[in-house]
């Protein structure tokens, strides 16, 4: 008495369509019932080729987009690899994505659903790049810091940069002294140094 190993049904000598039974030896020297059950127990997960694992991929893919719902007749699907791994083709890591909702999952700025985008990280406005909104990105670029704004100084009528927190007040160092301090300058003083002129060759 022996058993399938992947559908657990109990194995049987086989009657092929001309009438002939299947061997005593052949029968001892089968394991699986079927081919169809062979080839499940003896696929991989992982894939060693692109080609390949593009081909496995597929064959989970579903008629819907599995995140807003539109048919395969609507836009065109695709299978998305939740890891990002396009070798690991488990079960739990394809989900079937139409071509917008698969720009969604890859950009990083939207939430599980793949239709609210992620909040800034320092207000309640929509993300634009590097997890910060338009005005935040706007400051990190200009001054070095998503949280620096310039601000009038006690006396007189000089802007100086601080970090504000929304509560409060901080001091920040200018992008020039910053770059004072990393020793940026010293690269360029020495690119600056003036060169001695080279002999003239003619007599």
């Amino acid at each position: 008495m022996r058993a399938c190993p992947a559908c657990g049904q109990e194995l049987v000598r086989r009657t092929f369509p001309s009438g002939r039974r299947e061997t005593p030896s052949g029968f001892s020297k089968r394991t699986f019932c079927s081919i169809q059950c062979a080839q499940k127990v003896r696929e991989k997960e992982r894939c060693s080729g692109a080609r390949l694992t593009h081909i496995k991929a597929h064959r989970v893919m579903k008629d819907r987009c599995e995140a807003c719902g539109v048919e395969a007749a609507e836009k065109r699907l695709v299978v998305h690899h939740k890891d990002e791994d396009q070798f690991n083709n488990n079960p739990s890591n394809l989900i079937t994505l139409c071509d917008s909702c698969h720009r969604h999952a890859h950009s990083h700025r939207f939430m599980a659903d793949l239709k609210t985008v992620k909040p800034c990280l320092y207000c309640s406005r929509p993300s634009k790049a590097k997890s910060v909104c338009t005005m935040h990105l706007e400051r990190w670029r200009k001054y070095g810091h998503p949280l620096a704004r310039k601000r009038k100084t006690a006396f007189g009528n000089e802007w100086v940069l601080m970090l504000h927190d929304g509560n409060s007040w901080f001091p920040f160092p200018s992008p020039a002294e910053s770059r004072l301090g990393s020793g940026a300058c010293a690269a360029t003083e020495i690119l600056c140094v003036p060169r001695s002129p080279k002999p003239s060759s003619k007599r």
